[in-house]
């Protein structure tokens, strides 16, 4: 099959319907220029589950053929079936093995194949109406597999309540990988609804490691919670950071970071806070990554001396914390974080 990137000449198109071929070549162009940049994830949305399948397979189309593909298609909440069926299209059939062995064995397939500079495209068709043990699955797979370089690419595909699912809180940290999602409803389609797309007055926390993006994170509840846990909205990988490190806190008086008695500390602007009242373009230093807070509507941050430690009050912090502070960490944030020590292991 034969497509044109540059004329968006679509051999096989009816003619009947210009603008959603144009959607579907568009579509093609998204997920090739992630393969390309390195990402680990895409979404592509449609109403049409024939017109996502046209998508998929005209990237599949350009894969090049040494690259190691594999499909999923058939929605589950079963994770040892969705291992079995991945490990399979990609040349593996440990069926007697566990879940959790196979999801090990899964990992190693991906590194040995980023070791041998191969691409792996793995493609969830549907993934909306996955069950959440499967999507929870799917979160721990890509927040290992971004680890990579050059990273697997998984492409998550459905209807538009994906997104609703991808937003949820315990799926955000996939969301902030997902920077850009397509949807393949002509833009003049879906008038009066929101872009998936974000935009530049979009607030949002961006993640990076000497200088190379790592995930952006869209701010739209009360709180985030940073650190090495899994269950983090804003996991960050490293040995340095604490499981439960910071929280980022929106109220009436604006959007805050505060420490959470890390063992290394958080920095904004390079001074050690224990809460600080951020402004537009403030770098939060947590460990060796960074966050830049990055929201337009925000008060920038006025030159001079860097401003002492502000006060949200206890109250106001240990309310926010108490629905997402694991309870086996209570006792540990009984009060108000302390002052953060100098950089180590935690």
């Amino acid at each position: 099959m034969h497509t044109d990137l540059q004329t968006g000449y679509l051999p096989e198109a009816s003619g009947t319907n210009t603008a959603m071929d144009w959607r579907i070549l568009e579509a093609v162009r998204y997920l090739d220029q992630c393969r390309a940049a390195g990402r680990c994830l895409a979404v592509v949305t449609g109403e049409s589950p024939e017109s996502i399948r046209l998508v998929l397979q005209r990237f599949l189309a350009g894969v090049d053929s040494s690259s190691k593909v594999a499909r999923i298609c058939a929605p589950t909440d079963c994770r040892h079936g969705f291992l079995q069926a991945l490990l399979s299209q990609l040349g593996f059939e440990p069926f007697e093995s566990s879940a959790d062995d196979l999801q090990r064995l899964l990992n190693v397939v991906l590194r040995q194949a980023t070791s041998q500079h191969s691409t792996t495209v793995i493609l969830v068709e549907d993934a909306g109406q996955f069950g959440p043990r499967v999507l929870e699955l799917l979160r721990e797979l890509i927040r290992d597999a971004r680890e990579l370089n050059p990273p697997p690419l998984f492409v998550l595909a459905g209807r538009p309540s994906l997104h609703r699912v991808l937003d949820s809180r315990g799926m955000a940290s996939l969301a902030g990988l997902a920077q850009h999602r397509f949807d393949l409803a002509p833009p003049d389609a879906a008038a009066g609804a929101a872009s998936v797309l974000p935009t530049e007055a979009d607030p949002c926390l961006v993640l990076t490691l000497d200088s190379a993006e790592r995930g952006r994170f869209p701010v739209r509840g009360e709180h985030l919670l940073i650190g090495r846990g899994e269950h983090c909205d804003i996991p960050i990988l490293s040995r340095f950071v604490s499981r439960q490190h910071a929280l980022f806190l929106r109220n009436d008086s604006g959007d805050w970071i505060v420490d959470l008695k890390s063992t290394n500390g958080t920095s904004v602007n390079s001074t050690l806070i224990r809460q600080r009242r951020l402004a537009h373009g403030d770098i939060i230093s947590i460990g060796n990554h960074r966050l830049r807070y990055h929201n337009p509507a925000a008060p920038p941050r006025l030159p001079g001396p860097e401003p002492a430690d502000e006060q949200l009050g206890e109250t106001t912090v240990m309310r926010s914390l108490q629905p997402v502070i694991r309870p086996e960490d209570g006792d540990r944030h009984s009060e108000l974080p302390g002052k953060p020590r100098r950089l180590s292991r935690a």
